[in-house]
């Protein structure tokens, strides 16, 4: 029996969200244990195996052939960053707060897009940007004393996001996201290593045996989140995939205020939901201009 494509995208979409999900209570339960290079690291350095193992799978010997070199250095660069930032905003922050802070990525990616790739952008998508960027506002409360400096990882992290996405848009996507991610993973647990042996801090490298098994099950988690989101753009389209995965944002809040007594306080709810809107009707006009290219070539082609 034989799934239909949509529906294997739509599980793949969901398991990426509990994964997403899986990989904030792990950084969240880890907390200030150990430092936030260490924490990195083993991030990196366990998801690779996993990573190797079905990037072999999908390309047999070829699974280390990587074509654009460029690309996969800015991947690295500005992958790295986001998720420091994320990480960060994460022990400092309400999980729900900083999910949504993370995934305001596309709003930025609408703003630098006339400047970095010459996209026009319309009256429809200007709006959601504006409301948006409201809605970010809203987010980090700046009307009460609940306000902090700290939203501003969130807000890193989202801006080096939305650089990732549009370099990779500009260079486009020659090479397989398998390979892609196994040479991000390596190199960014070389990197970290390599940032700890400079410290000079060899307790940055001892973990206790509890903490090692939360660090190996952050890697694999984090390797499953790579596997799903990839896989998921094959089998759904993209608008169907981004709508989606904005359900991170309420789930991240619910397991934040189950697990870790986390409250949003409703000007920050308020300024969550304004962003998911924004970029659900974003994603969706990117895939009305899309359909309509689509449809202009077919009918030229007649």
């Amino acid at each position: 029996m034989h799934l239909p494509r949509s529906f294997t995208g739509i599980f793949l979409t969901l398991m990426t969200i509990g994964f997403g999900v899986g990989t904030g209570l792990i950084v969240k339960k880890i907390g200030t244990e150990t430092a936030l290079v260490t924490l990195l690291m083993y991030r990196f350095l366990f998801s690779v195996p996993l990573l190797v193992a079905f990037a072999a799978a999908a390309r047999g010997r070829q699974f280390l052939q990587i074509n654009a070199k460029w690309t996969l250095l800015v991947r690295i660069l500005f992958g790295c960053s986001a998720m420091a930032c994320w990480f960060m905003s994460i022990r400092l922050l309400p999980l729900g707060q900083a999910t949504a802070l993370l995934q305001s990525s596309v709003i930025f990616v609408t703003i630098f897009s006339p400047l970095l790739l010459g996209e026009r952008i319309g009256i429809f998508r200007w709006s959601a940007v504006v409301s948006g960027m409201c809605g970010i506002i809203l987010l980090t409360n700046p009307f009460a004393g609940g306000f902090s400096g700290n939203v501003v990882f969130g807000l890193m992290g989202a801006i080096a996001g939305a650089g990732l996405s549009i370099l990779l848009r500009r260079l486009g996507k020659v090479d397989h996201p398998f390979s892609v991610a196994v040479w991000y993973n390596a190199a960014g647990s070389i990197i970290l290593i390599l940032l700890v042996l400079a410290h000079a801090d060899k307790a940055l490298f001892s973990v206790s045996q509890d903490l090692l098994r939360d660090l190996i099950m952050l890697g694999i988690v984090a390797a499953g989140l790579q596997l799903c989101i990839t896989s998921a753009f094959r089998f759904a389209e993209a608008v169907v995939i981004s709508s989606m995965r904005y359900l991170q944002i309420p789930l991240a809040a619910f397991v934040g205020f189950l697990l870790f007594n986390e409250v949003m306080a409703p000007i920050e709810i308020a300024g969550a939901a304004v962003v998911i809107g924004s970029c659900v009707f974003i994603a969706w006009r990117e895939f009305i201009r899309a359909r309509e290219r689509r449809d202009l070539v077919d009918g030229d082609a007649v």
